[in-house]
């Protein structure tokens, strides 16, 4: 059961992504998800963190595939500085129990920034990077999931590109 928690990006979170009282969960498309990030965007606020974790399904094969290297987490702090930034975008990027590692740093900048707490400029500078970089996103991921599952031609259709999206 999810719960409603306090905050606007919170709310919005809730909101797009929570049905029948909290009991069940949605993960919305990519059309959702702009949605979604635009409105938090103009909400001028910040959270604690927002973490968007983007997966494949396909219908036809009746399989998924889940793509933890390129999830985005957008952290808030009290305080950090370049060093620390870097710390954390390489512990982001080498995980170690990954099916896939993501070994471009430029991409992990994107992928996993930081921001100061209420600073909401850097906030919505985050998101709207992410959003950009999105459009390539898709490509990669793609590219993986007709690898990984032999997709062909005929199987395309019947898949789609969803988003699990959790903020504190």
């Amino acid at each position: 059961m999810l719960k409603k928690k306090k905050g606007k990006i919170n709310k919005i979170v809730y909101n797009n992504t929570a049905y029948n009282n909290g009991k069940f969960r949605h993960y919305p498309t990519i059309t959702g998800l702009l949605y979604i990030l635009e409105e938090i965007i103009n909400s001028d606020s910040t959270t604690e963190f927002i973490r968007i974790t983007p997966f494949y399904i396909n219908e036809r094969l009746n399989h998924q595939i889940e793509f933890e290297e390129y999830m985005f987490y957008l952290e808030c702090r009290d305080w950090f500085d370049k060093e620390e930034l870097k710390k954390h975008i390489k512990e982001c990027i080498n995980v170690p129990d990954r099916q896939r590692q993501l070994n471009d740093f430029e991409v992990g900048t994107i992928l996993y920034p930081l921001c100061q707490n209420e600073d909401t400029n850097s906030f919505k500078n985050a998101l709207e990077k992410y959003k950009e970089y999105l459009n390539e996103l898709l490509l990669i991921m793609m590219g993986i999931a007709k690898s990984v599952l032999n997709l062909s031609e005929e199987h395309l259709p019947f898949g789609y590109f969803c988003f699990e999206i959790h903020s504190e």
